[in-house]
């Protein structure tokens, strides 16, 4: 009797033991994807609301660019230069010229179209 509480004990540690390796290489495979799937969101958000201004390409040569001047977002020392926070906050409450998007995205977009801004870099 003794050896099957035993050996009980030892089967629902592997389990749980298993279960718990499962479970965190789940959730990094998560994360990953969750990352990328960001980046896409990401790309949705600048697609719809940023081409305008800040072109296809995040290098700022448009039409209406030529008005409002933009920064070229693909050079690495303009990317070194800001945050993450404060790419945030520039789209949410505007910079200059750029209005604020926060009454028109939800944070996790904001996020999102910084996620993408962020792998523009030449």
């Amino acid at each position: 009797m003794k050896s099957m509480k035993v050996f009980m004990s030892l089967a629902v540690a592997c389990l749980l033991g298993a279960t718990a390796a499962v479970s965190g290489y789940s959730a990094a495979a998560q994360k990953k994807g969750g990352a990328q799937s960001q980046v896409a969101r990401g790309r949705e958000v600048y697609t719809s609301s940023c081409v305008r201004c800040h072109g296809a390409d995040g290098a700022g040569h448009t039409r209406l660019a030529e008005i409002v001047e933009p920064p070229d977002m693909t050079d690495p020392a303009w990317q070194r230069q800001r945050s993450t926070a404060r790419m945030i906050a520039s789209v949410s409450n505007g910079r200059g010229q750029m209005p604020a998007f926060k009454k028109k995205l939800s944070r996790q977009d904001i996020a999102a179209a910084v996620a993408y801004v962020r792998t523009l870099k030449r």
